[in-house]
């Protein structure tokens, strides 16, 4: 009975340590990809050059994340909903739209802000 109960208990460890792994993923790509969009908030000049080089940085970081995010359904949900912003982000500053592409930054933050919480 005991030997059962331990190799239960091995074995569960064992099952639980993935999504522990992809939790601090989560954590890093999360915290890495408010930073960049964070960074977009301020007042200083970026080029179109510039945009198009952080929305892409942004794009690889938001589909890194909804990868990571698999083991949970709600965490899954705040990554979807971040990429989307993401990509409109995107989207904007292909199109030379610093406005728009600041503006859909700002609208992915928060998913992302939640996203952080959840994962640490």
């Amino acid at each position: 009975m005991m030997k059962t109960l331990r190799w239960f208990l091995v074995l569960s460890c064992l099952a639980a340590m993935p999504a522990f792994a992809q939790k601090a993923k989560v954590y890093d790509y999360s915290t890495r990809l408010a930073s960049l969009l964070a960074d977009t908030q301020g007042n200083a000049m970026i080029g179109p050059a510039g945009w198009k080089a952080i929305a892409n940085e942004a794009n690889a970081l938001a589909n890194k994340l909804y990868a990571a995010t698999h083991v949970n359904a709600t965490a899954r949900g705040l990554a979807r909903d971040a990429r989307a912003h993401v990509r409109e982000m995107h989207k904007a500053a292909v199109k030379g739209d610093a406005a728009g592409a600041k503006a859909h930054a700002a609208m992915a933050l928060p998913f992302v802000h939640k996203l952080v919480d959840w994962s640490s």
